[in-house]
């Protein structure tokens, strides 16, 4: 049945030409056969189902229907078999490449943020990055904090449209090119200006946001300027809790040739805090699978009241609250990631 690849039916085994003189009828005490093949999916013969009779008889085709309908049966299982083996080979396949690649986006996130914030004399810094929900892929928010030159700092966040590797170059793109020309110009307009030409030089497939803040310790706190290109604006949480909006909207960057930006002028006083972040943390929503009761979209206003109720915090625990307030609203079910970065002026004793 396996070389015919098909039926194998003889009735008398001595007297059939097929069989006749073969060396297994007679210690096998064939007299009669009936074979059918067990078969893969695409037909090829692996094995046989077969009926031997010690006799000549003439099988009835009720007998022959049985026999090629276990036939048939012992094929379907052993390709169910086959198939569940293949599928579990596969999945345990897939599962490892999500592992790596896992691994990989983590790698190479990480590697795009500042893995400690360098300390400002005289301020209180801190920062905080809060991936979406499920997400493996690299992500275009980001952050730096870095001296630009003599006693000036420039803080520095950024959102690069969309994932993967093309937000990741973009995003390098983006950080080096901030931290070489903020020491040669301290205007944040002018550094963001310069970022938009070397994106269009580079041919960045990906336009981006930021925020840049350049600033220097006084006798007094704090001062500098800020500029936002298509970014939410900052936020100032004074030290009696009243939370203030600061920058004028300018065009995002990486599109158009000519962009419009602006600097602000900004001051902290003892007990001040300035606050950046990425528009996840002004577009919140709540898990939509979920039958929770209807929230609205966590806005730039709910920011602010949230801002504000950290009143007396440092930077770290300011970052860890407003997260803390993120996620209850949106359930534990982040639709997009989110960075922080707060910079505090510590009261005076």
């Amino acid at each position: 049945a396996v070389g015919a690849n098909g039926p194998f039916i003889v009735e008398d085994a001595a007297k059939d030409p097929r069989t006749a003189g073969h060396q297994a009828i007679g210690p096998w005490g064939v007299g009669s056969w009936a074979g059918f093949p067990i078969v893969t999916t695409d037909g090829h013969a692996i094995g046989t189902m077969c009926v031997i009779d010690a006799n000549p008889r003439q099988w009835k085709p009720q007998e022959l229907e049985t026999l090629a309908t276990l036939a048939r049966a012992v094929s379907n299982e052993i390709n169910l078999r086959i198939s569940l083996s293949t599928a579990q080979s596969a999945l345990a396949t897939a599962n490892a490449a999500l592992s790596v690649s896992q691994d990989l986006a983590r790698s190479l996130q990480e590697s795009l943020l500042p893995p400690v914030l360098r300390p400002v004399p005289g301020m209180d810094a801190s920062a905080r990055y809060l991936a979406a929900t499920g997400d493996v892929e690299v992500v275009g928010d980001f952050y730096d904090l870095f001296n630009a030159r003599g006693p000036w700092w420039t803080a520095v966040m950024g959102d690069v449209c969309g994932k993967g590797l093309e937000a990741a170059k973009v995003t390098a793109l983006a950080r080096y090119t901030l931290r070489a020309d903020a020491g040669d110009h301290l205007s944040p307009a002018e550094v963001l200006d310069r970022l938009n030409s070397a994106m269009r030089a580079q041919r960045a497939p990906r336009f981006l946001t930021a925020v840049q803040a350049t600033f220097r310790t006084t006798p007094a706190g704090a001062a500098g300027r800020l500029c936002l290109a298509g970014h939410p604006p900052a936020l100032i949480r004074r030290a009696d809790g009243r939370v203030q909006q600061t920058g004028l909207p300018g065009t995002l960057l990486g599109v158009m040739p000519t962009v419009s930006l602006s600097d602000v002028r900004f001051r902290l006083a003892p007990g001040d805090l300035l606050f950046l972040y990425t528009d996840g943390a002004c577009e919140a929503r709540p898990d939509p699978s979920k039958p929770l009761p209807h929230r609205p979209i966590f806005d730039e206003e709910a920011l602010a009241e949230a801002l504000a109720e950290t009143c007396g915090m440092d930077a770290a625990d300011t970052n860890a609250r407003i997260a803390e307030v993120l996620a209850g609203h949106h359930g534990g079910w982040a639709s997009d990631d989110t960075a922080l970065l707060s910079l505090r002026v510590p009261p005076r004793p």
